[in-house]
């Protein structure tokens, strides 16, 4: 596959698919990255995490509420452990 098909791809599915709210959208999109954090555990992935609750929170898409919570789940105390490399 090209680059330019891969790209386009990747735009679409970013796209908010048409009957979705904006709070229902961030939430898709925020569980999204969410998912792979818990798992991997990635400063970058922290990072984008934070940025896209911030983003989310700034647009009145999720409630400080939200917000709050989202951060807590993504705390570094919270934060899964590393994988073991054996």
């Amino acid at each position: 596959m090209n680059p330019t098909n891969l790209q386009q791809k990747r735009n679409a599915s970013r796209r908010r698919p048409a009957g979705l709210t904006q709070q229902q959208a961030a939430v898709i999109t925020i569980g999204r990255l969410l998912i792979p954090y818990r798992v991997n555990a990635r400063p970058e992935q922290r990072a984008e995490l934070i940025g896209m609750a911030r983003m989310a929170a700034a647009l009145g898409a999720i409630t400080p509420d939200e917000h709050a919570h989202l951060l807590s789940l993504i705390s570094t105390d919270a934060a899964p452990a590393a994988p073991e490399v054996h």
